[in-house]
């Protein structure tokens, strides 16, 4: 019988489990090592550490970091472009805007490129603007290139992507064709395909980030597919995508660069799920791991989607969330730079980890200065599965941190604090302020195995109104992935000035975009479905560059969608213009609802041990150790008011309140903390 619902997050740390009984409306989680080495070796082990018959699975969820950690760290497989004849450095000239931070930079060198120049071809054929044919494609020249590409320069991936191939796709679908049929093993990632709209270079390089991780990924996903079909899994196998629902592991193999935010996605759909079942409207997820923070927002239970991103220095076209990740995480390394403490972006990963692991760190973590401080249970580290090493935590510290700066152990520990909080909320405040945002207007959601342990103290320098923690928080990536529905996305240009006489063609084109990826869907999933369509339209007022995602729906008119883009522009940038818009590009989201646990869904594993006893821990608000209670989460009652300080913990995390602040349950089973006197 079909019982049970897996998803697993791996971190750079950490992989995180939750596994769903519908029959008993249990939630079971747990927290395994990260496996470096061999990434689907870890996913195999925690499978077979469920103690639950792996064919009574019906569907596994996962959130992968493969394909980013790839692109960061150049371990993606040798790519060869083919493009236009005469237009073979398109990829290589890239945009010649730099980076604000680079601008100025007179000592500014460029990042290695993904693909040499040697590895570009150029082919005879052409499309104008419109659409039209001005050179035919010479098929034999696509061939001979790809040949040359793949057996002599050893290319495993090829990108292919032309000149205006959104206005008419005829040239590169060929072109794709022809090189499947000659080279069978090569792998081929299309523009068009991936990235349906006007701007040749982010094309282009949505194609090459494609094809760079295809081969990656799609032996990744085969190793976890076939290792959960040896154990007996015969269920659905689901990856995230980046804007926070799942798609086949087909799907993903097809399109990788679509998993590229996989696994902080995941958190992010858990936040947008818990915002609208809690009545939260403005939300800020901050997801908070062994290696970095991930923030996101949510305004009036939407998340703020973008339809471009850059991984390092190179743009992708996909629906994406708006995601600011940060090297702030509990296994971010303190050091000196010169006389000044800094913190991160370096991490002591998984392996050796912080020193309190007792794995031969030696580095001075910010975890270790939460054990330093009190901040964390030590007794109860992992569920009691790991023990910390207060002693190797404490001389890491002095030895890094407290010797070269002259000062005590615990001041030390606490400035690590300090640093990590000031430079965080600065992204955070940067983040926000720059959409027109006050933090004062949202609550702060704190996940991730550190997010409990950061949260107090990020949500008071930031102001906001209240920090929430909901169940599980050390895996709640993994139970947002859960909480997804699956969705599946596409997009066509349409470069139209809004207005009455285009309504018409405009709605023909959406429902046909719709009733084509409709059809490739069933064509994937192998089953008939009838997903929900949701459109949104890329908006800019005649004479821009940048757009605005705004809502469409088949039956709008033309002053009802120019109303819409005017009013959300005045809420973006505080004012708008009387003039003509024009819609970019249409995009359609399929979602078909998946069975999923609600809030309430209980624990099956408590903390164990009493559920009060005395700790000690360091008060920043009074500068000295105190003595107070320590709660495990599960005794809290409802309705009753706990005020720091006192250190809440859980199976997986740990939660420091300061004087100043206490914290309820809500309704809801989340903890919610606030102000005394708010």
């Amino acid at each position: 019988m079909d019982r049970y619902k897996l998803s697993i997050d791996i971190g750079g740390t950490f992989i995180d489990v939750v596994l769903f009984d519908f029959e008993t409306r249990e939630v079971r989680a747990f927290k395994l090592p990260t496996t470096p080495h061999d990434p689907a070796e870890g996913v195999i082990e925690a499978v077979g550490s469920l103690g639950v018959p792996a064919d009574q699975i019906f569907d596994f969820v996962h959130g992968t970091t493969l394909g980013l950690n790839a692109i960061l760290e150049r371990k993606g497989t040798q790519v060869g472009i083919i493009t236009n004849a005469g237009f073979r450095d398109l990829f290589e000239i890239s945009r010649g805007a730099l980076e604000f931070q680079d601008m100025y930079r007179f000592d500014y060198h460029r990042p290695a490129q993904i693909v040499e120049r040697r590895h570009t071809r150029g082919v005879a054929g052409r499309m104008d603007y419109l659409g039209n044919e001005v050179v035919p494609l010479d098929a034999e020249a696509v061939v001979a290139a790809a040949r040359e590409l793949h057996e002599v320069e050893g290319c495993r991936a090829i990108a292919v992507s032309f000149l205006h191939s959104y206005a008419n796709p005829a040239h590169e679908e060929e072109a794709v064709r022809l090189i499947r049929a000659a080279l069978p093993s090569c792998e081929v990632s299309s523009g068009v395909q991936l990235a349906n709209e006007y701007r040749e270079y982010e094309r282009t390089s949505t194609a090459v980030m494609d094809a760079y991780i295809k081969p990656v990924l799609k032996n990744y996903l085969g190793r976890v597919a076939g290792g959960m079909e040896g154990k007996g899994f015969a269920g659905n196998k689901y990856v995230m995508n980046s804007s926070g629902g799942a798609m086949t592991f087909n799907l993903a193999n097809a399109e990788p660069i679509a998993t590229v935010l996989s696994g902080p996605a995941g958190g992010v759909s858990g936040a947008l799920h818990l915002s609208r079942e809690t009545g939260r409207p403005n939300v800020i997820s901050v997801d908070v791991g062994g290696t970095s923070l991930d923030a996101c927002l949510i305004v009036d239970h939407n998340p703020v989607d973008v339809f471009e991103a850059h991984i390092d220095v190179f743009p992708i076209l996909q629906p994406i969330f708006d995601l600011r990740t940060l090297g702030a995480g509990g296994g971010s390394i303190a050091w000196i730079d010169g006389t000044l403490l800094r913190v991160g972006p370096q991490s002591a990963g998984a392996v050796p980890g912080p020193a309190s692991y007792g794995r031969g760190g030696t580095d001075a973590t910010v975890t270790d200065a939460a054990v330093v401080l009190g901040y964390m249970d030590t007794t109860n580290f992992m569920g009691g599965k790991m023990g910390v090493a207060h002693d190797a935590a404490a001389q890491a510290i002095i030895a890094k941190v407290a010797e070269p700066l002259g000062i005590s152990l615990e001041m030390a520990a606490q400035s690590i604090f300090d640093v990590l909080i000031s430079r965080t909320s600065s992204s955070v405040k940067e983040m926000m302020l720059e959409k027109g945002l006050d933090p004062r207007d949202f609550a702060m959601l704190g996940f991730g195995g550190c997010g409990p342990l950061f949260g107090p103290m990020l949500f008071d320098e930031l102001d906001m109104a209240e920090l929430v923690i909901p169940p599980l928080p050390s895996v709640f990536s993994a139970w947002g992935m859960m909480a997804s529905d699956l969705n599946f996305s596409d997009q066509m240009s349409v470069m139209e000035v809004v207005g009455p006489g285009m309504m018409p063609r405009l709605a023909a084109a959406a429902g046909d975009l719709a009733s084509r990826r409709t059809a490739r869907l069933i064509e994937d999933i192998g089953d008939s479905v009838t997903p929900e369509p949701y459109f949104s339209a890329r908006i800019r007022f005649v004479g821009q560059e940048h757009t605005l995602s705004v809502p469409y729906t088949l039956e709008d008119s033309a002053d009802a969608l120019f109303g819409r883009f005017s009013a959300m522009h005045k809420d973006r940038f505080g004012h708008t213009f009387d003039s003509q818009c024009e819609i970019v590009a249409m995009m359609v989201k399929l979602v078909i609802p998946t069975l999923k646990p609600d809030l309430s869904a209980g624990l099956a594993a408590r903390v164990e041990g009493e559920g009060s006893r005395s700790h000690r821990m360091y008060d920043p608000a009074t500068g000295a150790y105190v003595d107070c209670l320590r709660l495990t989460r599960d005794s809290l009652e409802p309705g009753k008011s706990y005020p720091g300080p006192i250190l809440i913990v859980d199976a997986g995390s740990s939660l420091p309140l300061f004087s100043g602040q206490v914290a309820s349950i809500d309704p809801h089973g989340m903890i919610s903390v606030k102000r005394v006197g708010e």
